[in-house]
C-alpha cells in the first residue's frame, strides 16, 4: 500500500494545515526524503552521478572547479533548498506571521543551506585522493631494481614519487647495460609509463641524501 501524502502529514501532526502551508510541507517532505537518498548514494561512492548521467534530459553540474568553489545549482543544492525552504517556511507560517514573511524566511534559510551543503560536499571531495600516476614526476627519484633489467629489455624498479612507493616498468639508460635486482638506481626520464633509469652508487645516494 502506497503511503499517501495526507498520511505523512498526519504522522507529523500536520493533518489540519491548508493553503500555502501544504506547499511548504510538500517542499519539506519531498526535499528531505530526496536529499537523504542522494546523500546516501554519494557516500556509497558516486552512484548519484552515474544515475544523473543515465538520464538523457538531465543536465546538472555535479562538479566543483579547480578553486573548490561550489556551484549552487546542483542536485544537492536544490534539494537542500527545498528541504530548508519548506521547513522554515512552514514554521514561520504556523507561527501566524503571514505568507510573505514565511516565504522570505524559507528563501533565506534555503539559500544559506545551499551554501552550507556546498561546503560539506566540498570537504567530502577534498577527502578523495587522486590515484592518477604521473610518471614524469618520477624524474630524479631514487630506488632499487625490483626485477633485473636485462640489456635492451625492461625490468621493474621500486621508486618513491607522488608520496608513494611505486613499482614501475623500467629500462636502462644505457641499452647495453644489465642492472641486477637490488641495485640502486635513479630515474632520468620516462617514455609513457616506462621509466628510464641509471645505476646509482651507494656513495652517490648517501651524498645526495645529505
Amino acid at each position: 500500500m502506497v503511503l499517501g501524502f495526507s498520511s505523512i502529514l498526519e504522522f507529523f501532526g500536520l493533518e489540519d494545515i491548508s493553503g500555502i502551508d501544504v506547499f511548504f510541507a510538500a517542499m519539506a517532505v519531498i526535499g528531505t526524503i530526496l536529499f537523504i537518498i542522494y546523500f546516501a548514494l554519494v557516500l556509497i561512492g558516486g552512484v548519484a552521478d552515474g544515475i544523473a548521467d543515465a538520464i538523457p534530459f538531465l543536465d546538472v553540474n555535479f562538479e566543483m572547479d579547480a578553486e573548490g568553489v561550489f556551484h549552487m545549482l546542483t542536485i544537492q543544492g536544490l534539494l537542500s533548498f527545498m528541504m530548508m525552504f519548506g521547513i522554515f517556511g512552514l514554521a514561520v507560517s504556523q507561527g501566524d506571521y503571514g505568507a510573505l514573511p514565511a516565504i522570505a524566511a524559507g528563501t533565506v534559510t534555503g539559500l544559506a543551506s545551499m551554501w552550507m551543503v556546498g561546503k560539506v560536499f566540498q570537504a567530502i571531495a577534498g577527502l578523495e585522493t587522486d590515484g592518477t600516476v604521473v610518471h614524469s614526476q618520477a624524474l630524479g627519484a631514487k630506488g632499487t631494481v625490483y626485477r633485473t633489467i636485462m640489456p635492451g629489455k625492461s625490468g621493474q624498479v621500486q621508486v618513491e614519487f607522488q608520496s608513494a612507493l611505486r613499482t614501475c616498468e623500467a629500462v636502462a639508460e644505457d641499452e647495453t647495460m644489465k642492472i641486477e635486482t637490488g641495485k640502486f638506481v635513479v630515474v632520468t626520464g620516462n617514455v609513457a609509463e616506462t621509466l628510464v633509469v641509471k645505476p646509482l652508487s651507494i656513495a652517490d645516494a648517501v651524498a645526495e641524501e645529505e
